[in-house]
C-alpha cells in the first residue's frame, strides 16, 4: 500500500503542510499508519478523506460539518456521487442564469434598453442562487427536490435566510445550555418561521416526505443539523414545551375553586387547544394525534421487541412525566372544561 510522509502529501495534493497540521490538530484528518520508529504516515484511505474535505470546502461546508459527514463513514463511491449531483446542481443554476439572460438579449434587440423589471428579476435570481448555494439543499438534495426548495426559498426569502442563520448558530454550537434562554429564543424563532410560511403548508409537506424517503433511502447523507445540534435542539425544544404544559397546569392547579364551565374555565379550555395548536405548528390536531399515536405505537413495538426483562408496573410508572395524570382533581376539573367549552359549541 502506497504511503506518504507530511511534506510527501502536500506536494501531491497542494494542500500546505500548515493546513495538514491543523487538520491533524483539530482530529480532522490524521496520518492513520505508523511505524516501528514512530515515523507517522498518510495512507491511500487519507487521501480519499482528503479529497472529501477538499471537496466539501469546495462546496462551502465548514469545518464542523464536515466532521460530521466523515464520522458516517460513507464509502468513497457514495462521496464521489454526492459530489457529481452537487457539481449538476451547480451547472443547472448556471444554466438557468444563463437561459434567464438570454430572454432579456432577444427583448433588447428591439428598444436596446433593458426593463429594469427584467434587471431586478436578474439580480434576484443571482441573489437567491448564491444564497441557495450557501445552504445543505444544494449540497443534499436531488433536482426535483432542490427546484421545490428553491421555489419555496422565492416565496418566504426572509424566513427561509432566518431558518438558514438558526441551523447555523446551532451547528457551531455557540450557543447557551438548550434548557435556557437560548434555547428558548430559537424555538419561537422556529415557531415564528413556522406561523409566516403557514400558506405553503401542504407544499412543505411534500418536500418533508419526499427528503424524508430519500434520507430512508439512504440517497441523502447530509442533513441540515449535525448530529449535536440535532441533539441541542431536541433539548430546547422539549424543555420548551415542558415549561408550557407545567406552566398551564399551574394555572389549573391554582382555579380549581372557580366552575370550570362558567368564564374561567372557558379560558383555561381556550389556552390549552391554543398550546396545541402552537405545538403542532398549526396542523390539523387530529391529523398530528393520529401520526403520533401511530409512530407511539410503532416506537413501543420496538422497545418491547428490545427489552430483555419485562419492565416492572413501577418502572412503567417512573416513565410518566405528566402531572396531571397524578391529580384526579385537576383531571376532573379540565376535562368538564373542554367538554363543556367544546369549539363546536362556540363557532
Amino acid at each position: 500500500m502506497t504511503r506518504w510522509r507530511i511534506k510527501e502529501m502536500s506536494d501531491l495534493t497542494r494542500v500546505s503542510v500548515r493546513m495538514l497540521r491543523h487538520y491533524d490538530a483539530i482530529g480532522l484528518l490524521k496520518p492513520s499508519m505508523r511505524t516501528s520508529n514512530n515515523y507517522r504516515y498518510y495512507s491511500e484511505s487519507d487521501l480519499a478523506a482528503l479529497q472529501q474535505i477538499i471537496a466539501l470546502r469546495f462546496f462551502n461546508f465548514d469545518l464542523s460539518q464536515i466532521r460530521a459527514i466523515l464520522q458516517q463513514e460513507i464509502g468513497i463511491r457514495e462521496h464521489l456521487s454526492a459530489q457529481m449531483v452537487m457539481l449538476q446542481h451547480q451547472a443547472e443554476h448556471l444554466a438557468n442564469a444563463q437561459g434567464a439572460i438570454k430572454e432579456v438579449l432577444k427583448r433588447l434587440k428591439d428598444t436596446e434598453r433593458p426593463d429594469w423589471n427584467d434587471l431586478i428579476a436578474l439580480i434576484e435570481g443571482y441573489r437567491v442562487g448564491e444564497e441557495i448555494k450557501k445552504t445543505w439543499a444544494a449540497q443534499a438534495l436531488n433536482e426535483q427536490q432542490l427546484e421545490k426548495y428553491t421555489a419555496l426559498y422565492k416565496q418566504y426569502p426572509k424566513e427561509f435566510e432566518a431558518w438558514e442563520q438558526l441551523i447555523v448558530q446551532i451547528n457551531k454550537m455557540s450557543l447557551g445550555e438548550p434548557e435556557g434562554v437560548d434555547g428558548e429564543r430559537v424555538v419561537m424563532a422556529f415557531i415564528d418561521i413556522t406561523k409566516k410560511t403557514k400558506q405553503s403548508l401542504s407544499e412543505q409537506r411534500q418536500l418533508n416526505a419526499d427528503i424524508m424517503r430519500s434520507i430512508k433511502e439512504g440517497a441523502i447523507a447530509h442533513l441540515p443539523l449535525s448530529p449535536e445540534g440535532n441533539v441541542w435542539l431536541a433539548k430546547a425544544a422539549t424543555s420548551y414545551w415542558l415549561k408550557r404544559w407545567e406552566a398551564l397546569y399551574q394555572v389549573i392547579v391554582k382555579n380549581l375553586k372557580a366552575d370550570p364551565e362558567g368564564d374561567v374555565g372557558k379560558k383555561v379550555a381556550h389556552s390549552w387547544r391554543s398550546l396545541i395548536d402552537e405545538q403542532f405548528m398549526q396542523s390539523s390536531p387530529d391529523l398530528i394525534i393520529g401520526i403520533m399515536m401511530w409512530q407511539e405505537a410503532a416506537r413501543q413495538k420496538v422497545e418491547l421487541q428490545e427489552q430483555a426483562v419485562p419492565a416492572s408496573a413501577q418502572d412503567m410508572i417512573k416513565k410518566i412525566q405528566v402531572r396531571l395524570l397524578f391529580d384526579s382533581v385537576a383531571l376532573r376539573w379540565i376535562e368538564q372544561a373542554l367538554n363543556t367549552h367544546a369549539i363546536n359549541k362556540h363557532k
